[in-house]
């Protein structure tokens, strides 16, 4: 991302200089070959560069772009300036046509030209107050290619994983920004929730939906962007301390005994030690990772012998989406469940394990996915 970050500064200063001299002056001409040099370097391993504000955050090659400075603020709102939301730059791109889309973004007026290599637009998806359109248009067969591919991601992020490793936190703010992005296209939520294909795979499986759900519950009570997107890392990782459990015992076939069940009860506990010590995440991802499993009524693990309060509202959200697909997924000591017959066992907990009034919002939205 550096690439970019560097191709944003010479591009910036450029459309700068173009604004207090003109569009013939040479260091114009200068700044674009060295914007050029960048881009050339960007798209080696890519056709385009492809860049997106979301809200006011800017999203290149559809992973979040952090730490802009100062160039990369004034690109975005040069962007929002002139109507726009979002810029694609493809491979083959010319330093005159640079130069031209230069003078063009320099300009006060809102008229846009047309170029062979620069494709501009308004992005088309609703999501809290701003549109987006990347290009997701799925049949049944794309949409599940889609899924597969995040819950791979997720893998890769968790097999990086180690207490000496430091944590992707991009690949994940990729696979949350990819998820909102699509949930609000799809009619669905339910086509977005991810089959288990092995007992192997049930941890990143399971990580991607409660992700999913639990997104889906924020933005329907109206969470804010910034916040939707901290709920998602840390439904991600919300079973992250289950990877510093022995392997043999997560996966095993048979019912867990007593001892099985106290160390596996750890996983809370070692997740959030380990997120605790993480930079870059947000604060929420620790503490939701040591609730999810506290019970609305303080009654579940860890147990709290000073300081019993409650779960944090965004704790309690996750439990249900972890609740939720636990038990709709098959294990292997128990098969699984009916979506209905899952929504029937949720109610019974109403008050006790989770939150009554949260659980009444998820239970009506998950009703209405099965009617449409």
């Amino acid at each position: 991302m550096e690439a970019v970050k560097a191709f944003l500064s010479a591009f910036m200063s450029a459309v700068s200089t173009c604004t207090l001299y003109s569009g013939e002056h040479a260091a114009v001409s200068e700044l674009a070959r060295r914007a050029l040099l960048h881009l050339d370097e960007i798209l080696q391993d890519a056709d385009s560069l492809d860049l997106m504000i979301v809200d006011d955050d800017l999203i290149a090659n559809k992973a979040p772009l952090r730490d802009i400075g100062v160039q990369g603020d004034n690109f975005v709102r040069r962007l929002k300036r002139k109507g726009l939301s979002r810029v694609d730059i493809l491979k083959g791109i010319s330093h005159e046509e640079l130069v031209l889309f230069i003078r063009d973004i320099s300009a006060t007026s809102h008229d846009q030209k047309t170029y062979t290599h620069i494709r501009t637009g308004v992005i088309d998806v609703r999501l809290r107050g701003f549109n987006l359109d990347p290009g997701l248009d799925f049949d049944a067969d794309g949409l599940a290619a889609f899924t597969s591919g995040q819950v791979e991601k997720v893998k890769d992020v968790y097999h990086g994983l180690t207490p000496f490793k430091k944590l992707n936190i991009a690949g994940l703010e990729e696979i949350v920004v990819n998820f909102i992005i699509t949930f609000r296209r799809e009619a669905s939520i339910l086509r977005l929730i991810s089959p288990v294909k092995s007992f192997s795979e049930y941890t990143y499986t399971h990580a991607t939906n409660v992700a999913v759900l639990s997104m889906f519950q924020a933005e329907t009570m109206g969470v804010r962007d910034d916040l939707l997107r901290d709920i998602g890392i840390s439904a991600l990782l919300h079973d992250v301390g289950k990877l510093f459990i022995d392997k043999e015992l997560i996966e095993k076939k048979e019912a867990l005994n007593e001892r099985d069940w106290q160390e596996v009860r750890m996983h809370p506990v070692y997740g959030a030690k380990y997120l605790a010590e993480t930079d870059g995440l947000p604060r929420l991802a620790a503490i939701a990772t040591f609730e999810h499993h506290r019970r609305f009524d303080g009654t579940g693990y860890p147990k709290l012998t000073v300081n019993k309060k409650k779960q944090h509202l965004c704790s309690q959200t996750i439990a249900i989406a972890d609740y939720f697909d636990a038990l709709r997924s098959r294990r292997p000591y128990r098969k699984s469940l009916d979506i209905k017959e899952v929504l029937v066992l949720m109610k019974q907990e109403a008050g006790r394990a989770l939150n009554p009034f949260l659980l009444d919002i998820f239970i009506a939205s998950i009703h209405k996915a099965l009617s449409e």
